[in-house]
């Protein structure tokens, strides 16, 4: 017995040798912060586990309540629904004012829950917002504008900002949210993400192919940074986020940004993930592309660009991060994150329709094939509340 002991932990060793001098010590970190906290992946609860910055909130606009609040119950098969997969939040706004707002378990509107891969669409907004600030020369940008590594790559040279947003830049990436060991866990729980994403090359052609992946919108993130310090040393993407978009949203909320590792060490923002914010405040991007980048009056993101990023581009469903159905009976577009975060705009019907929460059903699809079912649902629960 104690040479089988014995023989198990030198095995043990062994293997934790190879790992850890095979590059793959995030590993360790990935355990610690999914398995051994009862998850089998990156949940909405985790940022305690990671380095944060603060997204500051100026002064806070309130939502406006509807006179119908809470006036309808949700369907009983939806409430069911939403029970079983762990849902945090389930708001719908129409025209600018909250019909339906519900939250579940310890979860609170004061709840502060991850984005996961809604940030993505908020990065490709805080891009144009540094367009329009003159920090970016163009939203069609060349990489190598500020990403000077590339400047020998054949394929780097052509790829552009937006190509990174539309996810066809030919960026090399293997996105799996479950295998222990890959790029895609070493982006979430390493300790260097722009080191990791700069270290790809390009696969393909940039403008050939759409191929969905994180480590895009985190190259994206490692040029906004560049941008905005060659012009302001010191800013970071959370200041920059909070006075371009936070602030003048009038969140109610901070929000928190987790980073690789800590600011002081030079970490930077995960870009592609981890915005941690409050369903309502969530809910204000869906308000802001309802109404065309206008903000009480100002114009927050020129008119053009959000008419632009709802389009399809390569894929007959996406856009520039943003997912979409235009031929569903009530057309829609959203913001998507791991485990189902959503933001639905119908902008048919004026809604905008926020789902937080721990898990979805990822194996049964809509109409189109690629859209989850559950989002047809929540359009269609929607829709209800308001008829």
């Amino acid at each position: 017995m104690k040479k089988f002991v014995y023989g198990l932990l030198l095995v043990l060793a062994v293997l934790a040798a190879a790992i850890q001098l095979g590059g793959h010590g995030y590993f360790w970190k990935a355990l610690a912060s999914t398995y051994f906290q009862g998850h089998s992946t990156a949940h909405i609860d985790d940022a305690n586990n990671f380095a944060q910055s603060v997204i500051a909130a100026g002064t806070p606009q309130a939502w406006p309540k509807d006179a119908r609040y809470n006036q309808k119950t949700l369907d009983p098969a939806m409430a069911a629904y939403l029970q079983q997969h762990g849902t945090a939040a389930f708001v719908v706004a129409q025209k600018g004012a909250l019909v339906h707002e519900q939250y579940f378990g310890a979860y609170s509107a004061q709840s502060r829950t991850n984005s996961f891969s809604m940030a993505k669409t908020i990065t490709t907004l805080q891009v144009q917002e540094a367009v329009q600030q003159g920090l970016i020369s163009s939203f069609d940008a060349p990489l190598t504008e500020r990403l000077a590594e590339y400047a020998q790559d054949p394929r780097g040279q052509k790829a552009t900002v937006s190509q990174l947003s539309s996810m066809k830049s030919g960026h090399d990436w293997t996105e799996n949210y479950y295998l222990p060991l890959n790029i895609t866990t070493d982006l979430y729980y390493g300790k260097n993400a722009e080191k990791l994403v700069l270290g790809q090359g390009f696969e393909r052609e940039p403008g050939t192919e759409y191929e969905y992946s994180s480590g895009s919108t985190q190259l994206l993130g490692v040029f906004l940074k560049r941008a905005l310090q060659a012009k302001e040393p010191g800013l970071t993407i959370s200041a920059h986020l909070s006075r371009s978009l936070w602030a003048p949203l009038g969140m109610e909320s901070d929000a928190i940004y987790t980073l690789d590792r800590q600011g002081s060490e030079g970490g930077m923002e995960r870009t592609y993930c981890c915005i941690f914010a409050t369903a309502r405040d969530f809910a204000k991007f869906g308000q802001l592309l309802l109404q065309d980048g206008q903000w009480n009056g100002q114009t927050l993101l020129n008119k053009a660009f959000v008419e632009r990023i709802r389009k399809p581009d390569l894929q007959p469903y996406y856009g520039h991060s943003l997912w979409m159905d235009w031929t569903y009976k009530h057309p829609f577009y959203f913001l998507q994150g791991h485990q189902g975060q959503y933001v639905i705009v119908v902008p048919s019907l004026d809604l905008v329709v926020v789902r937080t929460g721990q898990t979805r059903d990822k194996k049964t699809k809509g109409p189109n094939g690629i859209t989850p079912a559950e989002v047809y649902r929540f359009v269609d629960q929607a829709v209800a509340l308001v008829q």
